[in-house]
């Protein structure tokens, strides 16, 4: 799963402007939370555009805003049958840069945050799928981060990881005229980037915290390789 992730500058703004031709948008956001809003590049009718969006899916059906549901993240294996993800895994996908994002170890009773990065990369690009709910005063844009089955390099850390894309596949998964068997191959469980991961401050564990301190290693690093899947 993934739960928290920050985003910065830098190195965001190289990714923004290799994707969708401008900077990041905004200031820093760390450690962000589901529920809370930040910018996105989303495929809409053939185009992209950045867009101020919801971190809890809330579906175009949907009769009001709920958190009944875990709708944050969204299971790569179900998409193609969930009532919730089929139709913005058909045709509303989005990319989520980030510049790492968290996974938690509990170590002698204490739930300790893994601060996860690429290695000498400007961010990560995650999959996600955005949906549009026009049940209120005003249309919310909301996302979901498509999560999968942990590669073996990571499971250590949690037995579920992002979908993480390169620069190739990531315009595959904003494509569209991508067809659903590449969308799902770009789902698999694959590190196409290597990665840095390394505990942080518990003071992350409490989502009101977005100091500094986020994005300090408080331990060794562990450096990851990739593997070259999600290309």
């Amino acid at each position: 799963m993934c739960g928290r992730f920050n985003m910065t500058a830098d190195p965001l703004t190289r990714l923004f402007m290799a994707m969708v031709g401008q900077p990041f948008p905004d200031q820093d956001r760390l450690n962000v939370a589901p529920t809370e809003f930040v910018p996105v590049i989303a495929a809409d009718s053939g185009r992209r555009r950045v867009a101020e969006m919801r971190w809890w899916l809330v579906p175009h059906w949907a009769r009001e805003l709920s958190s009944r549901y875990a709708m944050f993240n969204a299971r790569a294996e179900g998409l193609t049958r969930s009532r919730a993800f089929k139709m913005p895994f058909a045709r509303q996908r989005a990319l989520v840069p980030v510049s790492g994002f968290y996974e938690w170890l509990n170590e002698n009773g204490r739930k300790v945050p893994h601060y996860v990065v690429a290695d000498g990369e400007d961010g990560l690009l995650l999959a996600g799928l955005w949906d549009r709910w026009s049940g209120g005063r005003e249309p919310l844009e909301s996302f979901t981060l498509v999560t999968t089955e942990a590669h073996p390099q990571l499971q250590w850390l949690h037995h579920r990881q992002p979908v993480m894309l390169d620069a190739k596949g990531a315009e595959r998964w904003l494509a569209a005229d991508a067809a659903e068997a590449e969308l799902l191959d770009l789902c698999a469980p694959g590190l196409p980037l290597p990665l840095a991961v390394a505990a942080v401050d518990t003071k992350v564990n409490n989502a009101r915290f977005k100091e500094a301190a986020c994005l300090q290693p408080t331990g060794p690093v562990r450096h990851i390789e990739a593997d070259g899947a999600g290309t």
